[in-house]
């Protein structure tokens, strides 16, 4: 009898200039744009990434989790907050950051599959038209005519015209890493939905500190080659660049970063360090995690760039700001594994 009075409201949402939509009673934002067709980006839809953070307008909403371990003071301050995590409580107005280059959804074939590690796979695309992009950023991928949820891969590369390659993690029953490395499945077609994400260059007259975790090596890879293309002023900053992995196994690119090296004008170093390989090995590099080679040389007046696994990413994010390293000088993109992801 009382129950119409516990019934919860569909609320309306506007986003930048389109038309106002009503979402579902306890939908967020970034699901009900979704289930309106609306581009959003995303990557995780869990309050892992960053990605889908927006500008709330007008309006009230409700916060799932804790949004300062991934925005900055300065975001908060200017009212963003993240569209997966937040619900509605009113009429809510919000705003999508500006982005460098048009978003765009294009056709692909898978045109090259290359083994990088016994699990890492260089998957290469051939676009139907180019879509230009910030090195650094993301895609989600799409399989128009199979059962298997869309997934989000950093670009390996700088701008290639028509061609985008990824380095895809294959994971254990992982639907779209498994289809996308599967031989049979060259020569298919996929939808590519992007560019997206915020994680590109900034400029700094301060050292830089990259690192990478598995096929968070990709973004990495892209802005350094970017740099590179376009001679822009990175490539006269000092850089380290630190990439953990379990053993010498998981480790790829070495003579690529090697070539990057010997263009690079500031001083560059290159540190994998190994967290499983067996004391017995022929191994002469850092062992243990990346954090623990952490210290106020490498981490004095730097900018960090961090990609990879989530735990490496939070540990290295404490351990930076101990040595002081404030958050506002640190980007990182969490790379998400299907598990992790709804």
């Amino acid at each position: 009898m009382f129950g119409i009075f516990d019934k919860k409201k569909d609320m309306q949402l506007v986003i930048d200039d389109k038309p106002e939509m009503i979402l579902q009673a306890k939908e967020t934002i970034l699901n009900g744009a979704l289930r309106h067709n609306i581009p959003f980006p995303y990557s995780c839809k869990v309050g892992g990434c960053g990605s889908c953070k927006c500008i709330l307008v007008e309006g009230k909403v409700k916060e799932l989790t804790d949004k300062s371990y991934l925005l900055s003071k300065e975001e908060i301050k200017n009212n963003y907050i993240l569209g997966c995590q937040s619900i509605p409580k009113t009429r809510v107005v919000i705003k999508l950051p500006a982005v460098a280059f048009e978003h765009q959804i294009v056709t692909a074939v898978i045109s090259e599959q290359k083994a990088l590690t016994h699990d890492i796979f260089e998957v290469t695309l051939t676009l139907d038209k180019p879509m230009p992009f910030q090195a650094g950023q993301y895609v989600n991928v799409e399989v128009s005519d199979e059962e298997i949820p869309p997934r989000s891969y950093s670009f390996a590369h700088d701008f290639r015209d028509t061609s985008l390659s990824f380095f895809v993690r294959v994971i254990p029953n992982g639907k779209m890493s498994n289809w996308l490395t599967a031989p049979e499945n060259i020569n298919r077609n996929v939808v590519v939905n992007g560019p997206q994400g915020e994680f590109y260059y900034r400029e700094s007259e301060r050292d830089l500190l990259c690192i990478a975790g598995g096929s968070g090596l990709a973004p990495i890879i892209s802005m350094l080659e970017a740099a590179l293309a376009s001679s822009n002023t990175m490539i006269n900053r000092n850089l380290t660049l630190m990439m953990g992995a379990r053993t010498q196994k998981d480790l790829y690119y070495s003579d690529e970063i090697k070539k990057i090296k010997k263009r690079w004008k500031g001083v560059f170093e290159f540190k994998a360090v190994l967290s499983e390989e067996p004391e017995s090995s022929n191994w002469q590099g850092l062992r243990g995690f990346v954090t623990e080679h952490l210290d106020k040389t490498n981490c004095h007046n730097t900018q960090g760039y961090l990609c990879g696994p989530p735990p490496m990413i939070d540990a290295a994010i404490a351990t930076m700001n101990t040595l002081g390293i404030d958050s506002e000088h640190i980007y990182f993109d969490k790379f998400l594994d299907q598990s992790q992801a709804s």
